[in-house]
């Protein structure tokens, strides 16, 4: 284990998992993995005055060291729905998650509107792997002085692009010497944004 590990054991007896997303980290991570033209550098999010709104400013040169100009999004979360269920073949667990936004991108000479919605499922496969299937649903919107508000009629407000990505998660387990009988036991881990080492 890392040196700056801490173990946090939340309630009494056996602590039961909590998830708490930290939008932000999140945000940053996911940008990274998708190899975005304009990475997300940063993201100013305060949960506690409006969770439902997120400012992201983009960088504002790409990797090839062309220069894309200062850009930044407003980010408005407009619904989200879960559900939780079990597979029958399987008896393992099922969970589903959706959300829907819009973003507003300001860059150099230029403002541009973007609805989507992301559906994400996610079946236990085994007691530390998830697999999980995710749609992203893009819309036009509906602004009535621009070429896409006329298309958005049109499409009578469908989505006109899809994509879909497949991944796996895999949970870490860090190896834990008992203090009473010298004996080990595995705990899952997680590495947080303060980068913390966090143990269940």
């Amino acid at each position: 284990p890392a040196a700056n590990q801490l173990t946090v054991n939340l309630g009494l007896g056996v602590p039961q998992p909590k998830i708490i997303a930290d939008r932000a980290y999140n945000i940053i991570s996911m940008s990274r993995a998708y190899r975005q033209l304009s990475p997300v550098e940063n993201v100013e999010w305060d949960y506690r005055k409006d969770p439902t709104r997120l400012t992201l400013q983009m960088q504002s040169m790409a990797e090839d060291m062309r220069p894309l100009g200062q850009r930044r999004s407003e980010i408005y979360l407009t619904a989200r729905q879960t559900e939780e269920s079990y597979d029958e073949e399987t008896g393992k667990a099922v969970f589903a998650a959706a959300e829907r936004s819009r973003s507003v991108t300001v860059g150099p000479g230029s403002v541009s509107a973007n609805d989507q919605e992301v559906i994400t499922e996610f079946r236990q496969v085994e007691d530390n792997l998830v697999k999980a299937v995710s749609r992203i649903a893009v819309f036009l919107t509906p602004n009535p002085n621009s070429r896409e508000g006329v298309l958005w009629q049109q499409v009578s407000g469908k989505a006109v692009a899809f994509y879909d990505y497949e991944f796996e998660m895999e949970r870490n387990l860090e190896e834990f010497r008992q203090t009473d009988d010298g004996a080990t036991i595995m705990r899952p881990c997680v590495r947080t944004p303060k980068d913390v080492v966090q143990c269940a």
